[in-house]
């Protein structure tokens, strides 16, 4: 007869190499001992074991499913040098913060609760929900109206939403020279062209965008003016002031992502020109990127 333990890590190689995923159910132990002629006591081990190595876990009625692995730890100091570095994921960690959210999500374990967070919602909310959204948005001294707060599923589909309302397939927006990598694909799915802006040290120039906009007209431009992400630049209140009359001035709206802002404090650029902005602002960057 041949060792469970076998059995077991031939289906662990299984689930390493991704040929069972996460959520994957397992067949009935009968049906697996069958498929591999073994007995079914044989069966049962090869399930315990890969059990206590927590790959799987039992449901009463339901069946046997493989388990989400757990992340790796790895240090970006730990990796070589010449190897490039991804920019595009970037969040913030806090001590503490699983178990705040635990907390934080124990409201909604009560069936009702559950039931109306989990049910699908138009972009325009409810009243209700546009009135926390606004004061929850609050910095600085600035605020929205509720009646202007519109949802989305996450930053990226905010984004993506203001961009086709500002520019059709083949338009023209600005962007930081050096911008958010996930703006790119956006942008290519709508059938829209980005004109990189120059930058300093303070960020997207003012100056720069004129230029372009003279140049050829851009219907809109999408920036970072706090926390820029990847640089981690932020504008100086001059800086916004300028920008936001040159805003006004061009009769051009700015998308402004400030997914990161949250940690800085500092007043959105709408403060300066509210009626050529749009705001976008995410949830689960201030929680955890796993409720996107």
């Amino acid at each position: 007869m041949e060792d469970f333990r076998r059995i077991a890590d031939a289906v662990a190689g299984e689930i390493a190499s991704g040929q069972l995923r996460p959520g994957d159910r397992l067949p009935p132990q009968r049906d697996f001992a069958y498929r591999r002629g073994i007995a079914a006591s044989t069966a049962a081990r090869v399930y315990a074991e890969l059990t206590r190595r927590g790959l799987v876990s039992g449901e009463v009625g339901r069946g046997t499913f493989v388990r989400a692995m757990e992340a790796v730890p790895a240090s970006v100091l730990a990796e070589p040098w010449q190897a490039p570095i991804n920019l595009e994921s970037s969040f913030p960690i806090l001590p503490g913060q699983p178990a705040a959210l635990a907390q934080g999500l124990q409201a909604l374990m009560r069936p009702d609760a559950l039931g109306l967070a989990l049910r699908a919602v138009p972009a325009a909310g409810t009243q209700a929900a546009q009135a926390v959204a606004s004061s929850f948005l609050v910095q600085a001294g600035w605020s929205s109206e509720p009646a202007r707060v519109l949802f989305t599923g996450n930053g990226r589909q905010a984004i993506a939403a203001a961009l086709s309302a500002l520019a059709p397939v083949g338009g023209r927006v600005g962007v930081e020279a050096l911008t958010y990598p996930v703006i790119k694909g956006i942008a290519a799915r709508l059938g829209i062209a980005l004109v990189p802006i120059a930058m300093d040290a303070e960020g997207l120039r003012p100056d720069a965008l004129e230029a372009a906009h003279h140049a050829a007209p851009l219907r809109g431009v999408y920036l970072q003016p706090v926390l820029h992400n990847p640089l981690g630049l932020s504008m100086s209140p001059g800086r916004r002031a300028d920008l936001a009359a040159l805003l006004q001035r061009l009769d051009l709206v700015a998308v402004e992502d400030r997914v990161f802002s949250f940690l800085a404090g500092e007043a959105p650029l709408a403060t300066l020109a509210p009626d050529h902005v749009i705001v976008v602002d995410s949830l689960s960057k201030r929680l955890a990127p796993g409720l996107t």
